[in-house]
């Protein structure tokens, strides 16, 4: 198994990643997310899903296909500038966390932080 080591972010991406993850955190405590690959996907296809955040560093396939969903739902998609570990420690998992959706974002502002993907 390879380990990546992730390169050292540019303030702009510093400055993202706090924003994005402050308001994580607070969808959590106000709204209702969903974690998980098999969760986003069930989410995206009931129309559930309002945005999908998802870590860097998954595998190309999977990104390219919730890249797709997103497209085809017009929902916003944020890529998190960090790995799997570091999404799943934002969301207080003791385990990694590669994709979440958010269904309700509480009083968090996390919609305005995506896009919708083009493809």
């Amino acid at each position: 198994m390879v380990s990546v080591v992730p390169a050292e972010l540019t303030p702009e991406e510093k400055a993202f990643r706090e924003k994005i993850s402050n308001n994580i955190k607070l969808a959590l405590k106000t709204g209702k997310i969903k974690m998980g690959m098999r969760n986003v996907i069930r989410a995206l296809q009931r129309g559930e899903a309002k945005m999908v955040i998802m870590a860097s560093n998954i595998p190309r396939e999977r990104m390219s296909y919730i890249t797709y969903l997103c497209s085809i739902a017009n929902i916003p998609l944020a890529i998190f500038p960090g790995t799997v570990k570091e999404l799943g420690e934002v969301c207080g998992r003791p385990h990694v966390v590669s994709l979440i959706a958010i269904i309700d974002p509480g009083t968090s502002e996390i919609l305005k932080l995506g896009s919708v993907p083009t493809l």
